[in-house]
């Protein structure tokens, strides 16, 4: 992209290909009760607001887990039926489609019960996106973690969605499912804005410029308007520099921050 190429930058500082725009202090600790959790097993739940960073803190510990050992599944459609959400599940599994439900989960039960015993691979079952789940599917989730997986601990589920989520396993209906997780790890946006302009300004360095482009009080403009959100931050951040780029600049003045986020204030808030 060109306006990278104008900024001196080998990529994009806070784009889904960097694997480390993430907030480092809060996912050391996530990552302690990550880890815990594929020693303990079960079930574990990662909540957010939008846009916060939290599926990029997701991409990172499933990047860090041993493939010999573990076998990630990423899910993010789930906003259909049960039947649908376990169908995915078979399928990312590589088996035969199913069409009764018992089938289904017989099937799935039994490929998790090979792959444990027999390669000796424990199955990490992410669900994003996860408070579009149907209440149906978390009500019934005990049920299908029941029979040989309650002596053989051969799946491990981590849910990943907003606060909501939260909310929706505080029902009566999902007490069997909440007395099953072993954490809840709420994933908050950036607040402290010493602490965001040392992330950002990391991110520049390690994409290719060390020196300073933003001023300290284009930083607060920036903190301000995304509220301490990395995805908000990253939209500011590339139209600022794409309309700096156009007038042949390689920073970001005060006024194109001030100008990008009176544009885009409508989606920002």
């Amino acid at each position: 992209m060109k306006y990278l190429q104008q900024f001196g930058l080998t990529c994009d500082p806070l784009g889904k290909a960097i694997k480390d725009s993430v907030d480092n202090k809060q996912y050391q600790r996530l990552k302690q009760r990550f880890d815990w959790l594929l020693e303990s097993k079960g079930v574990g739940m990662i909540t957010g607001e939008s846009g916060v960073g939290k599926t990029t803190a997701l991409r990172k510990l499933v990047e860090s887990v041993n493939p010999h050992q573990y076998k990630p599944i990423y899910q993010v459609e789930n906003h259909f039926r049960a039947f649908d959400i376990y169908s995915q599940f078979a399928n990312q599994l590589g088996l035969e489609k199913q069409h009764r439900y018992s089938s289904l989960w017989r099937t799935i039960k039994n490929q998790l019960l090979h792959l444990h015993e027999d390669k000796k691979v424990t199955t990490i079952w992410l669900l994003d996106e996860a408070d579009h789940l149907p209440l149906n599917f978390l009500t019934e989730l005990p049920s299908f973690l029941n029979v040989n997986f309650d002596t053989k601990e051969v799946l491990i589920i981590l849910l990943i969605g907003t606060p909501k989520l939260r909310s929706i396993l505080q029902r009566a209906s999902c007490a069997s499912l909440s007395s099953r997780l072993q954490f809840h790890f709420q994933w908050e946006a950036m607040n402290d804005c010493v602490e965001y302009t040392q992330f950002i300004t990391e991110a520049y360095s390690k994409a290719g410029r060390s020196d300073q482009i933003i001023s300290d009080s284009g930083m607060k403009l920036l903190h301000m308007a995304s509220k301490g959100k990395l995805r908000h931050t990253h939209r500011i951040l590339t139209h600022a520099m794409q309309q700096a780029a156009s007038q042949g600049m390689n920073h970001l003045t005060d006024e194109i921050i001030k100008e990008v986020i009176e544009n885009l204030h409508a989606m920002i808030l």
